[in-house]
């Protein structure tokens, strides 16, 4: 995995900083990942380093797509048993989906509900403040994948999440759902989840003063809050 990493930045022409930019991490970072240390890696960072690298999310975690090789059955399978009960009931859900338009193709019986309505995955499962920034290596811990109707999902679409407060009300509502996509950097007057070192994860409109974050909230009764630019990271975008 690391000389694929590797090779792969070096056949793309991107320097280590560069690439840590895209991902929103130092160049040490992306340099143990290189090293094959990814055991601690976020799911957002695994997308945004796949788009970074032209990669797939499963050349990062070493998943070989080809069921035909017995290790990957073996991975999947391990994989599957860690699982809890409801999560490897989704997996199975999807599955059997799967397996009804292979079936389906090989057949050639054209079933109109699964053409019109195609299925991808997105992140779903964490919260993101609007108020006060709440924890977000807790947020990370409860993060899983799920399957949704493609129609339901914007296009650039990498994570839905919910707001947990009202300072962005009347343009986000407390319990809303909310998709984002990933990326390092946005322009100054656009909606972002922001993490704030040592403090949390919250969601404000985003504005850059030479060295200095402002962090702007649509509910008149929050202040603004203002950071040094090196203690914020872009998570991504609100759609």
């Amino acid at each position: 995995m690391s000389d694929f990493l590797k090779q792969k930045r070096l056949n793309m022409g991107l320097t280590l900083e560069e690439v840590g930019k895209k991902v929103g991490v130092g160049k040490s970072t992306v340099r143990k990942w290189e090293n094959g240390l990814i055991e601690n890696m976020g799911r957002d960072k695994i997308v945004l380093l796949s788009k970074a690298l032209d990669i797939s999310p499963l050349d990062i975690l070493e998943i070989d797509t080809s069921l035909e090789d017995s290790k990957s059955s073996h991975l999947l399978l391990d994989m599957f048993n860690v699982l809890s009960s409801e999560r490897q009931d989704e997996v199975l859900s999807f599955t059997k989906q799967q397996l009804n338009k292979q079936n389906s193709n090989n057949t050639n019986e054209i079933n109109e509900d699964i053409f019109e309505f195609p299925q991808r995955t997105i992140i779903s499962g964490r919260s993101t403040a609007a108020g006060a920034p709440i924890d977000g290596e807790y947020e990370d811990s409860n993060a899983n994948v799920s399957v949704v109707d493609r129609a339901e999902i914007p296009r650039n679409a990498d994570e839905i999440l919910t707001i947990a407060g009202d300072s962005m009300e009347p343009r986000l509502h407390k319990g809303q759902q909310a998709f984002i996509h990933h990326q390092p950097t946005v322009e100054n007057g656009e909606i972002a989840i922001i993490s704030i070192e040592d403090i949390g994860v919250t969601c404000k409109f985003v504005y850059i003063e030479e060295d200095k974050i402002r962090l702007v909230s649509a509910n008149d009764k929050y202040d603004d809050i203002i950071y040094p630019i090196e203690e914020i990271r872009i998570i991504g975008k609100v759609l």
